[in-house]
């Protein structure tokens, strides 16, 4: 069945975001430099809120702060990929955990067990904030950052593996134009093989298929629009 969004508009308008994140990937760091190790996790590297979650939320995070970007928008998108990858590991179960945002933010602080080694104190404060905030709601923030919304717009995104996302909580434009290739990046890694015991791997292949992330560099991404053919809302 064809893909439609609302209008053609939009379709154009995604298109278009897409075709410029293609372009802006190439040289940049790889997909498998923001892979949490399993030891992170607390809780399960492989159930609701593990790998295959945290990838999905890397996906979508990055896009909506390129799009940011290309509005003229000042993101650290660096932060905000980190914060997508790591914002769940410090759960301790797949339920109602108010803490875990907070218990992250501590983690992150702490460098995250080495992970974070590398990364200036600016940003890490950035991620930090990031996850700690990404559980209130949004008026309890002292503030209300792009990283922030990035964050929270991509892991709502992802709640299509649950009962699917309230359109009324995506606080960009953007995002809720997303919510079919949500659906669909979301359904096509969990039906793979490997979604079993490499989640974040799965996601990747799926992820490339659709144009949404380079498979490597210097990646064909000639037909990056041809996915969007496929999608219903």
């Amino acid at each position: 069945m064809p893909w439609c969004s609302e209008t053609a508009g939009e379709d154009m308008e995604v298109a278009a975001a897409l075709a410029w994140r293609a372009g802006r990937l190439r040289g940049e760091p790889g997909w498998e430099a923001y892979r949490p190790p399993a030891g992170c996790y607390l809780y399960n590297a492989t159930g609701l809120h593990g790998l295959g979650h945290a990838a999905r939320v890397l996906v979508w995070a990055d896009l909506l702060a390129m799009r940011m970007q290309e509005e003229g928008i000042a993101v650290d998108r660096e932060a905000v990929r980190w914060a997508a990858t790591l914002h769940d590991v410090r759960r301790i179960n797949d339920g109602h955990d108010a803490l875990h945002g907070s218990r992250c933010a501590v983690w992150v602080r702490e460098r995250g067990g080495g992970l974070l080694s590398g990364v200036d104190a600016k940003r890490l404060d950035c991620i930090a904030y990031c996850c700690n905030w990404h559980v209130p709601p949004d008026d309890a923030a002292p503030a209300m950052t792009p990283e922030l919304v990035c964050l929270k717009d991509a892991d709502a995104l992802d709640r299509v593996r649950l009962s699917g996302p309230d359109l009324r909580q995506l606080r960009t434009a953007f995002a809720r134009q997303l919510v079919g290739q949500a659906r669909f990046l979301c359904d096509t890694s969990q039906v793979l093989p490997a979604y079993r015991t490499e989640p974040w791997h799965a996601v990747h292949i799926a992820a490339a298929r659709m144009g949404l992330w380079s498979s490597g560099a210097g990646a064909d991404t000639s037909g990056l629009h041809r996915w969007l053919r496929y999608f219903t809302t």
